[in-house]
């Protein structure tokens, strides 16, 4: 898998944005609240321009990596490697403690605290100075002697930064640990009077200052990458090297031609270079979204200030394509909140109502037959009936998709400006489970919906009269 398809996994994207789905077409799927997400309607990869300039500039902190080919490590002198550490717990082997005993001493290493995190490597740094802070207190707590704890926190956090130190160019720590040889973690000398504590990241503000009531203040603060780069060159090295031969391996099974090091460093770099690219396009993207989902927000509120309309549709299914409006049903509402006006009609679908529509709804097809409309009336008079009014619908796009399709064909416009009640839900009401009418009819104190266009118009007003209460610190209407 490349560095873009590990991205590509992060970020989604697809062809083409997501039909509208009707409220009631899942009622059983996990809701969310508002999320960015990055839709690409173009291309799956943007092209991004690359020059070998830039490829050149980032290349050059790993010419270390061409001049020659460390020698593999034997498992043993591996700093850890995760396969071998389960092999050691299993076995209940003190080599499982390996790893942890060039920075912490070995009763620290044996404390039961420790047992739950061996597991982990140094990704689990920040967990084990997380247990030593514990202890650091109870023994402060009981007056007790604490001085080699606070040593072996200091060397926690130092090998905490340390061990991402190591990791490049969007290779993480995991998979860098077993290029590190331990036995030049062995010669190391941690020394808080030299090293300092302004650039050990891991460091709590408590930390610094148990460290220096115990060991006064240090000579130095040194930046951790400056303490061993050696051990980082060479642990980067072995690893371009390793993978390197995994790659040609596999290119020569397939009679493919064969990299040389500084073929895969480009490529590599050029890689990660894309993906700098691009994640910058879709953090643009993103925050263009942002701003313009709160324009919108604020642009709804401030429809709210006038006099509106808030409406439902009923239809015959999900997809605008076969199915058709069945009945609709609009309030026009003043700026204080009383509703001026109702209307509500049933429209004389040309196909049958279904019987699933039935038995959600209520609606049977001998009183559509009975009291329906044809379709250009109806949108004649929902449209005269309701103005220039801003409308407002709960899950909008699907009620204006139904009612854009229903225009064309009659060769009407529906030109009000539309605002979801369900974004301005989620947007005020982000940890609720569910933003489905029901639940929010529930939420405010209001009747619940029932698939019929005038109720659920009811219910949508409440909720959007007790979310704009709560987000603009208004009266409820």
């Amino acid at each position: 898998m490349s560095l873009f398809d590990i991205l590509a996994s992060i970020f989604s994207w697809s062809r083409s944005p997501p039909k509208p789905e009707r409220e009631f077409a899942d009622e059983n799927s996990a809701e969310s609240g508002f999320t960015i997400t990055f839709t690409y309607t173009g291309p799956e990869r943007p092209e991004v321009p690359i020059t070998d300039e830039e490829v050149d500039e980032g290349l050059d902190p790993y010419r270390f990596v061409l001049d020659n080919e460390p020698q593999a490590l034997n498992p043993a002198n591996r700093w850890f490697d995760e396969k071998a550490q389960r092999r050691y717990l299993k076995s209940g082997s003190e080599k499982a403690l390996s790893w942890l005993l060039p920075f912490i001493s070995i009763d620290v290493a044996k404390l039961p605290q420790m047992e739950s995190i061996l597991e982990y490597g140094p990704n689990s740094s920040t967990m084990i100075a997380k247990e030593i802070r514990q202890v650091i207190r109870e023994r402060r707590k009981a007056k007790q002697p604490y001085n080699d704890l606070l040593q072996s926190l200091y060397n926690a956090c130092v090998m905490s930064d340390f061990s991402k130190s190591i990791a490049f160019e969007n290779i993480f720590t995991h998979r860098m640990t077993p290029f590190v040889d331990i036995r030049d973690l062995q010669d190391i000398d941690i020394d808080y009077r030299t090293i300092g504590y302004k650039n050990i990241h891991e460091l709590l503000k408590t930390d610094v200052k148990w460290l220096i009531e115990a060991f006064g203040e240090p000579t130095e603060h040194q930046p951790i990458n400056s303490l061993w780069p050696d051990i980082r060159d060479k642990a980067i090295a072995r690893f371009c090297w390793h993978e390197l031969k995994e790659e040609n391996e596999s290119k020569k099974a397939i009679n493919r031609p064969q990299l040389t090091m500084e073929e895969w460093l480009r490529n590599l770099v050029k890689e990660n270079i894309r993906i700098r690219k691009v994640s910058e396009i879709y953090q643009v993207e993103a925050e263009t979204k942002r701003a313009k989902k709160f324009q919108d927000i604020e642009a709804a509120w401030a429809a709210t200030r006038m006099p509106f309309v808030v409406a439902d549709l009923e239809t015959t299914g999900l997809e605008v394509a076969c199915s058709e409006i069945l009945e609709i049903g609009a309030l026009l509402v003043e700026p204080d909140g009383s509703i001026t006006s109702e209307l509500c009609f049933l429209v004389n679908a040309r196909q049958q109502v279904p019987e699933e529509i039935t038995r959600l709804t209520g609606i049977t097809q001998s009183e559509v037959d009975r009291n329906g409309i044809p379709l250009a009336q109806a949108l004649e008079n929902f449209l005269n009936h309701i103005g220039d009014r801003p409308v407002f619908f709960h899950n909008a796009p699907f009620d204006q998709g139904f009612l854009d399709s229903a225009c064309g064909k009659t060769n009407m416009e529906f030109k009000n400006s539309v605002y979801d009640t369900l974004t301005l839900a989620r947007h005020t009401w982000p940890s609720l489970p569910s933003h489905k009418l029901r639940a929010l009819s529930k939420h405010v104190g209001a009747p619940a919906p029932k698939h019929r266009a005038l109720g659920d118009a009811r219910a949508t007003l409440a909720v959007l009269t007790a979310a704009r209460a709560q987000m603009n610190d208004m009266p409820t209407l």
